[in-house]
């Protein structure tokens, strides 16, 4: 069961929890927890999101980057190329890409944090007895976003200059494997792992350690452990296209 978590620690405000979560973790989530305020900061960072990825597509370079990356999607979950009438119809839409990408960021972004925020909740309250609110696991969910959303912002200029965009951002560690072909399931699984998204789960694991008063290891390598599966589960899908 979860224990009482003592009403001692002060409130803080947005951007100091903002800035504390990638700077005190720990320190910042025993404020959250304590005064759990999951919106305020999901609408920060869903806004800081949807304009780094969405304003590029503004320019003719970040359209075509946006394009070309669909295009390379296509082919590697089809194995077949893009024809030429499916390429102009793609180019038409992408006119309003970066419509479509703010919106989806607007929409997707809650979606994908309520359903994680679930399964959270019901495997810290339900399977293992521990009597945490949903807010506050929203909460902790919401707040290590902050994590994701500077990879965002870090990424989408790099992204913009080089002319190149990618699903999973230009800080995957398949660039530790440029000699490799780049259709090898080593290429796929390193490219499908980005240090934010590793940090991310980390940072999420200290607050629901905090949360639930569980040590912060064994909830951080069980999810590492899953997103390891999923990226070679990934990672081998491709390397057979």
């Amino acid at each position: 069961m979860t224990d009482p978590i003592p009403t001692t620690v002060p409130e803080q405000g947005l951007l100091a929890r903002a800035i504390g979560i990638l700077t005190s973790p720990r320190k910042t989530y025993e404020a959250v927890v304590q005064h759990p305020r999951p919106v305020g900061i999901l609408f920060l960072c869903v806004v800081v999101i949807a304009l780094a990825t969405g304003l590029p597509q503004f320019t003719e370079r970040g359209r075509q980057a946006v394009l070309d990356m669909q295009v390379q999607q296509i082919e590697k979950f089809t194995g077949q190329p893009v024809t030429d009438e499916v390429y102009a119809q793609m180019q038409t839409r992408s006119k309003y890409s970066a419509y479509f990408t703010i919106v989806g960021v607007f929409i997707g972004t809650p979606i994908f944090v309520l359903i994680i925020g679930a399964i959270y909740w019901f495997i810290f309250n339900v399977v293992m007895g521990g009597t945490a609110m949903f807010k506050q696991v929203l909460a902790v969910v919401t707040h290590s976003m902050v994590v994701g959303t500077v990879g965002a912002v870090l990424g989408a200029p790099i992204q913009y200059l080089k002319g190149t965009m990618s699903s999973q951002g230009p800080f995957t560690l398949a660039a530790l494997v440029p000699m490799l072909d780049e259709k090898s399931f080593l290429v796929n699984f390193l490219g499908f792992i980005n240090p934010f998204t590793v940090w991310g789960i980390i940072v999420t694991a200290i607050g629901l350690g905090v949360l639930y008063k569980r040590k912060t290891t064994p909830i951080a390598t069980t999810v590492l452990i899953i997103y390891g599966v999923i990226a070679a589960g990934v990672a081998t899908f491709l390397s057979t296209r």
